[in-house]
């Protein structure tokens, strides 16, 4: 499958923990990434590879499927009986698996009635104690897979019902995966029940070669310049679900050849008219974002003055908005909560880029045909390049925060991004010594010069800090002799 070019490492993680389970030395996965970053086809991906294997079963369940918590019992159990059927050779059909009395009977086949008719009555602390003594008496392990699995935080006691149960099992595992990386990332963090329970897996977007080959094969057939392959990736950030649409745009305008102005097109197509894939992914995770929010046109309000003027302080959005600070304080906490936007160095920005862009210039309801207008093609294409394109980081959110954890706990500090002005580090830290973190998330080592840039940049804001550069394609030798002068600790991708 196209939408697995890049996805070998994410995939063997996976693998690890299956083949784990089966030595009786279990860990757990949590897959994190925004939407349409691909989880849902890796996890799918991963169960239909293996559920083949012996011994084994692969079940998965969207929670965001699933209205309560009796609903999640029964889809839960529906899902590993039915898997455990498949496995031991009976006749299951799901279609008729669409209540308690066909459980029962399946139940009834498998011999585990009994632990059915206990689940069916009792509580989640029953099912996720009982299906281990189904799992037992029919000879399997599981490792299930809970996709959307930030929904849970609907179910009263859940997280901590579930962690009772999690750490002593030896028959089960899990894979959970959730969309709301923030959110995903609270019930991860420390002080919740989930705290170390989990290897955190964070999906980003292909980098350029694997975007280039996924862009290639949904071309296939079409001249495309290699200056159009690489705007494709720089345009989408390697997100293969917008690689896929830009792709299929190309190909509906029945272009024999694709340069970058066709690419510009097609993607500003996409992304600012109604019939487009992006413009309804972005309309759908805005207003889903903001559905529980009982004063959702002022939040909206709000999203719309940062997305004409990033960087706000809160009295500057209290001014803009003529409304008190502590009025708009609670708006902004709510805010907060959601993946809109987030708060450094108590100025808000939106933490999608792209999100920014695409509210800024849907409000002026650009048709297709307009697009098509050399002027304003020129004009998007500039602020798209300036607002966007320049402002966007190396690496996905996710990826960084994986980075900045991991090496807070190397040396003990906590990174946190840091931005003054016109002045931004990917992470530092404040103690006793100033901690100063670059991230390079590239294809190709750092060399020399950025590392000398980096630390003239860390020194002058901050005199003589602790630099530390991380690399994910390590260092040129040259980089190396400059990093050993200038007192800047280099830390590669496998050193962590």
């Amino acid at each position: 499958m196209e939408m697995f070019v890049n996805r070998r490492r994410e995939l063997r993680v996976l693998e690890g923990a299956l083949n784990a389970l089966g030595k009786g030395e279990k860990f757990n996965v949590a897959v994190i990434g925004p939407r349409r970053i691909g989880k849902t086809e890796l996890l799918l991906k991963f169960k239909e590879t293996h559920e083949e294997g012996a011994g084994c079963v692969i079940p998965y369940l969207n929670v965001q499927r699933t209205g309560s918590v009796e609903s999640f019992k029964f889809a839960y159990l529906r899902e590993l009986l039915y898997e455990a059927a498949k496995k031991r050779g009976f006749d299951a059909e799901r279609s008729k698996l669409v209540d308690w009395d066909g459980l029962l009977v399946l139940g009834a086949k498998l011999g585990v009635d009994g632990e059915v008719t206990a689940i069916k009555r009792g509580s989640i602390g029953e099912l996720f104690e009982l299906q281990e003594e189904i799992l037992k008496k029919l000879d399997l392990k599981a490792i299930f897979i809970l996709d959307e699995f930030q929904d849970t935080v609907r179910f009263p006691n859940f997280l901590e019902i579930m962690r009772s149960t999690v750490e002593k099992q030896k028959a089960v595992a899990y894979i959970i995966s959730g969309s709301a990386v923030r959110m995903m990332e609270k019930i991860l963090s420390p002080k919740k029940p989930f705290f170390g329970q989990f290897r955190r897996l964070y999906l980003g977007g292909l980098p350029k070669e694997d975007s280039i080959e996924l862009a290639k094969a949904m071309l296939s057939g079409v001249k495309v310049s290699n200056a159009a392959l690489e705007l494709i990736h720089r345009l989408t950030g390697g997100n293969p679900f917008y690689i896929s649409a830009v792709c299929r745009r190309l190909t509906e305008e029945g272009f024999e050849r694709v340069g970058s102005r066709e690419v510009y097109v097609a993607f500003l197509t996409e992304l600012l008219s109604e019939s487009g894939d992006i413009y309804s992914h972005l309309d759908y995770v805005f207003n889903e974002s903001l559905s529980r929010a009982y004063k959702g046109a002022v939040h909206r309000e709000i999203l719309l003055i940062l997305a004409r003027e990033e960087g706000l302080t809160l009295s500057e959005i209290s001014e803009r908005l003529g409304k008190p600070s502590g009025e708009v304080s609670n708006y902004m906490k709510f805010l907060l909560r959601t993946d809109l936007i987030t708060k450094e160095n108590n100025r808000y920005y939106f933490t999608d880029k792209l999100m920014r862009f695409w509210l800024g210039k849907t409000y002026l309801g650009i048709t297709e045909l307009e697009l098509r207008r050399e002027k304003l093609l020129r004009e998007l294409i500039g602020e798209l390049e300036e607002k966007y394109l320049k402002a966007r980081t190396e690496l996905g959110k996710a990826v960084e925060f994986m980075v900045r954890e991991e090496l807070g706990k190397r040396f003990g500090v906590k990174f946190e991004p840091y931005r003054r002005g016109d002045v931004e580090f990917d992470g530092v830290a404040f103690g006793e010594r100033t901690y100063v973190l670059e991230i390079k998330w590239r294809n190709r080592p750092v060399g020399a010069k950025d590392v000398e840039k980096f630390a003239r940049r860390a020194k002058s804001e901050f005199g003589e800090p602790v630099m530390v550069m991380f690399s994910r394609s390590g260092f040129t030798e040259k980089a190396r002799e400059v990093a050993e002068r200038l007192g800047v600790v280099l830390v590669g991708d496998k050193m962590l």
